[in-house]
């Protein structure tokens, strides 16, 4: 490398700037919409120069930045709010049965019997019933055929479990589980460590039974919400970084607004103050 002398200066050739383009400076207020507009639109040395470019920046950025801004003010509210409530109270009942179809569940082992170390709960299953892909976070299911055959997914695969067979579905795996045959099955469900299991069936049954749900939607999207978050059920639908704080962002504005009130029926205790 050489060295010239340019007004007493000394100036290496072939030296690397060490200050970033400007022009790429510039291009990096696209990603804050209201100054990229502003700097797409303005006379002197505009970001984006073709008038359709500036017409499409302006048009399809408006949602995205609006559909951003509400989630991330949304995320941020919810950050100063009480967290989630997933107890119950000391409820006699231990078997709960919801209307459509007659099916019962049966709370074997609570979390506070446990101390929190599990759940067990036994859910009959109607024929060819169970659930979709789905995820959880904190807490890994291990599922035990009591009667009957029922078929688990997780991660992609699928076994055929028969009576007295059991299998886990780690946490943050995807998994489902369903009755593979044309009648009733029984299936053990172990929740370790325990979570909202109670609560989440408690609730769920007892607006089957009131007719606030149906084909796996609440009337309430708020009730469907806390659903979603009693279990820390998550689907494939959306990316995990972007589902999971939004559902425990609105499930917490839920239980702030109160929407979580009308459920208290299912899961208090008889007399336990509201």
């Amino acid at each position: 490398m050489e060295t010239i002398l340019v007004d007493g200066v000394q100036v290496e050739e072939n030296a690397v700037p060490t200050v970033p383009s400007r022009k790429w400076m510039n291009l990096l207020w696209l990603l804050v919409y209201p100054v990229g507009v502003y700097k797409t639109w303005k006379r002197r040395q505009p970001l984006l120069k073709p008038l359709w470019l500036k017409l499409l920046y302006t048009i399809v950025g408006l949602p995205i930045f609006l559909l951003g801004f509400a989630y991330c003010s949304i995320v941020l509210f919810a950050a100063f709010l009480p967290p989630l409530d997933r107890t119950v109270g000391q409820r006699a009942d231990r078997t709960i049965t919801n209307s459509e179809g007659g099916y019962s569940a049966t709370f074997v082992k609570t979390g506070t019997e446990t101390n929190g170390a599990y759940e067990l709960v036994q859910v009959e299953l109607e024929p060819l019933g169970g659930n979709d892909w789905h995820y959880h976070n904190s807490f890994e299911e291990t599922f035990t055929v009591v009667e009957g055959r029922i078929r688990i997914g997780e991660e992609g695969k699928e076994i055929l479990l028969n009576k007295g067979d059991s299998t886990t579905a780690l946490r943050e795996h995807f998994h489902f589980f369903k009755n593979a045959d044309n009648q009733k099955a029984l299936l053990q469900v172990k929740v370790s460590p325990a979570s909202g299991l109670e609560k989440t069936l408690r609730v769920a049954y007892g607006l089957i039974n009131d007719g606030e749900l149906h084909n796996d939607m609440t009337k309430n999207p708020w009730h469907m919400v806390l659903l979603l978050a009693y279990s820390e059920s998550y689907l494939p639908m959306a990316p995990s970084w972007f589902q999971e704080p939004l559902i425990s962002a609105l499930a917490k504005i839920a239980q702030w607004k109160g929407e979580d009130k009308v459920l208290y029926k299912y899961f208090k205790a008889s007399g336990q103050t509201f």
